[in-house]
């Protein structure tokens, strides 16, 4: 038999839920009750969002359903939170906006070849080229959130930072829903917001970015013997390129690459999955169907992950985070016109940020190529000297060390190397040269030939090779000469 207290609060609540729905059946539980209502459609999402607000501050939550053509309303007690005090959102801030300004003086450093970390100008452009950017980036994105879930009335903290080493400096930031999520337009808001301001943060940003690119060294593009990470950009960050051309080979600009991780996680979290924002979105916008694209989303980051091993590291997430989007309190108001229009185009923007492969490794190489502007035939009298001319390239994307060698000299014919320029007098029949970046050398290649030479024809080889940075012969390429005695 139920104690007086008991049945005082069950017919306080059931007062409470009757002053908006009509109840003809209730049942209780030890953990709930549930009523059978009778709602109005037209006013459904209206009361249901009235009766909420009511039972908010005495920390009773309502779940609306509908099943086996009834409609029940469960009441369930609000589970206590205890959130943090602000202190912890603002040391996580500082911690991170410190972490952020080493990622951008390392950045900085690297664009400008200077690597040394201990000059203070590193930190203070690092902080401005780059630190700012992605920060005001990442906090709009939370921001949005914040302010669209305080409009659709569920609580939310402000926003958490997540501080971690260079290359980033951020693993990102995210808020903390202290409400249940009232309905599916709820979803598409909130999920919404977060990417959508960010984009609108991010397209300014990259703009600038891309301007101080342009103004870059184009040689600033050498990869260097250790190699070198490249990122692909993706389809929107390309449209906005054609709008401020960039020569080639250069190094992107810090505050081109804060861009860059913009959109890359813009991207991440518009994916259709879990409780990601796009999994928010997708939830509003298909219901429980929803779980479908999440398991497409998963399979698609394990594919591929074959590829790029970040989308792996998501996928495991997703997983272990949850496939399936927990549903809304109500979950039987259908969407709006206007909402669902803002759902579809916020997956939309998902297509045009996305880049399946956004890491790619560069090695480095020690490409060249020949050129041999005079030709490579002559005639010559005997005891009389001729020159032969090669041109060098380095092709490849870093400075390059090439060895050149002559070989297949007749006898008593003297032939040697040197740099066009230089005086014949260093002259040498092995020649090793240090071909810069993105630039050549002129060879020459003297040949003499003794007076006591007979007539005929002869062929000599200069075998040229380029070499990795532990030695290995990268490239090898053979010139022959072709020099006729009359």
């Amino acid at each position: 038999m139920a104690s007086p207290e008991l049945a005082a609060e069950v017919e306080s609540i059931k007062a409470t839920v009757s002053k908006y729905f009509p109840v003809y059946d209730v049942r209780v539980s030890y953990d709930s009750l549930i009523f059978f209502i009778s709602p109005e459609q037209s006013s459904l999402r209206t009361k249901f969002e009235q009766l909420r607000a009511e039972f908010k501050p005495k920390l009773l939550v309502p779940i609306l359903k509908y099943s086996g053509g009834e409609y029940t309303l469960t009441v369930v007690k609000r589970p206590e939170m205890r959130p943090h005090g602000l202190w912890l959102n603002g040391a996580l801030l500082v911690i991170t906006l410190i972490t952020t300004v080493i990622a951008g003086a390392v950045l900085w450093a690297s664009y400008v070849g200077n690597e040394d970390l201990s000059l203070p100008e590193n930190y203070l452009w690092g902080a401005l080229y780059f630190a700012v950017p992605l920060m005001a980036i990442l906090g709009t994105h939370e921001l949005c959130h914040y302010l669209a879930a305080k409009r659709c009335g569920v609580d939310a903290s402000l926003p958490f930072f997540i501080p971690s080493i260079p290359p980033l400096g951020t693993f990102g930031a995210f808020i903390s829903m202290r409400d249940p999520i009232p309905d599916r337009r709820s979803l598409v808001i909130i999920g919404s917001a977060g990417p959508i301001g960010g984009l609108l943060v991010t397209i300014p940003v990259s703009f600038l970015g891309l301007w101080l690119t342009s103004m870059g060294d184009p040689a600033s593009g050498m990869v260097g013997d250790a190699g070198a990470i490249a990122i692909t950009i993706q389809p929107l960050y390309a449209l906005l390129a054609m709008f401020i051309p960039l020569p080639e080979n250069v190094t992107l600009h810090p505050t081109a690459f804060a861009a860059w991780v913009g959109f890359l996680v813009t991207a991440i979290n518009l994916l259709p999955a879990g409780q990601l924002d796009g999994g928010h979105v997708a939830r509003g916008l298909a219901g429980d169907k929803a779980k479908y694209l999440s398991y497409a989303t998963v399979a698609l980051l394990l594919v591929l992950g074959l590829f790029y091993m970040g989308w792996l590291i998501f996928a495991m997430l997703i997983l272990f985070l949850g496939l399936r989007h927990p549903a809304p309190l109500n979950d039987i108001t259908p969407l709006d016109r206007r909402t669902m229009l803002l759902g579809v185009v916020t997956l939309g923007i998902l297509l045009v940020t996305f880049s399946p492969i956004p890491l790619v490794e560069i090695a480095p190489d020690h490409s060249f190529d020949v050129q041999l502007p005079g030709g490579n035939e002559t005639v010559l009298q005997a005891g009389t000297s001729t020159y032969f001319y090669m041109h060098v390239n380095n092709t490849g994307n870093t400075n390059t060390t090439m060895r050149m060698n002559v070989m297949q000299v007749p006898a008593g014919w003297s032939a040697s190397l040197f740099l066009e320029g230089e005086a014949e007098a260093n002259a040498t029949d092995l020649l090793e040269v240090m071909v810069p970046y993105d630039e050549g050398v002129t060879v020459v290649l003297k040949v003499s030939v003794p007076p006591s030479a007979r007539g005929g024809t002869w062929e000599l080889l200069v075998d040229i090779r380029s070499f990795n940075s532990n030695g290995s012969v990268y490239q090898s390429e053979e010139c022959v000469f072709t020099v006729t005695v009359e």
